[in-house]
């Protein structure tokens, strides 16, 4: 095996070794490849929860970074959101929550906007099925009413962030309007067929605010 190279320059010295600062050292990776989501999570939400000042807005804004350039806007059609059984009345399918995954996964880091487009296409396609009280379809319609008025909560502070996080305006207001306008039909359509308008705090979330 050959010798290290050492050098017969006096005045040279060992090349300075680069700060880890930036960087996942080898070890870190390795845990980071090999953990399981659940340990991973609970780890992300300790150092939220008790890192230094600043630690959260740093943590955000990367996620958004992230997610704005790898997240998908629809993973699947909306024909696939819902199924229909044997009375005709219409069952939330593995696809629609994927999807409400993927909206959530936008609102998370401060991009509501960009979740409606999800969310709009979503209650399109929900207000053409019949459900029962108390069934699948009611609860999955539910969640998704907390949703919307989440992703508009989000859409607030993406604005009131001073981030210039809101680049295309004009597009920001049609999608409030097409989720306003969404929202009127749905309740038109369930009560024209005697259901209950289980979207109220979505409604109430969007009631007055314009862009």
């Amino acid at each position: 095996m050959p010798a290290a190279f050492t050098s017969t320059n006096a005045s040279s010295a060992p090349m300075p070794q680069k700060p880890l600062v930036s960087h996942v050292n080898m070890q870190l990776d390795s845990f980071l490849a090999n953990s399981n989501i659940e340990d991973l999570r609970a780890i992300v939400r300790c150092l939220l929860a008790t890192g230094p000042v600043g630690t959260t807005s740093a943590f955000t804004k990367i996620a958004r970074n992230r997610v704005s350039t790898t997240a998908p806007r629809r993973i699947h059609p909306p024909s696939a959101f819902f199924a229909v059984d044997s009375k005709g009345h219409g069952v939330p399918t593995k696809a629609l929550w994927e999807t409400i995954s993927a909206a959530r996964n936008l609102m998370g880091v401060g991009l509501g906007f960009e979740s409606l487009p999800i969310l709009i296409s979503i209650v399109d396609i929900a207000r053409t099925f019949k459900y029962e009280l108390d069934s699948d379809m009611e609860d999955a319609l539910i969640i998704i009413d907390a949703d919307i008025a989440q992703a508009l909560q989000s859409c607030r502070e993406q604005l009131a962030s001073g981030d210039n996080l809101v680049k295309d305006r004009e597009a920001a207001r049609e999608s409030l309007d097409k989720l306003r306008n969404v929202l009127a039909e749905s309740r038109r359509d369930i009560e024209a067929w005697g259901g209950e308008f289980p979207l109220e705090k979505g409604e109430l979330a969007i009631q007055g605010w314009k862009l």
